[in-house]
């Protein structure tokens, strides 16, 4: 088992509304398969509008977590009708 990869996804739902954070913690170490494997998995009524890779995550939390290779988890980090960049 190798290090995993935190994920930051901000989404919009496609009727409108407030933007929602959303952290995922994916058993991938490659930063690319990581967001393929989230952007993969997303409700089709969201939209994505930032995506990024913050890094890695320690072997042992993948273990923690007991996360399979190429599976996630994933935590709701905040809802903002804040429309900046940083949202």
């Amino acid at each position: 088992m190798a290090d995993g990869q935190i994920v930051l996804a901000v989404f919009l739902h496609r009727g409108g509304g407030q933007r929602f954070k959303v952290i995922y913690i994916v058993n991938e170490a490659d930063q690319t398969k990581a967001l393929e494997i989230v952007k993969a998995h997303q409700d089709p009524n969201v939209l994505i509008k930032k995506i990024e890779a913050w890094g890695p995550l320690p072997e042992a939390a993948v273990k923690a977590l007991n996360l399979q290779p190429g599976e996630f988890t994933h935590y709701y980090a905040s809802q903002s009708s804040n429309t900046t960049a940083e949202s």
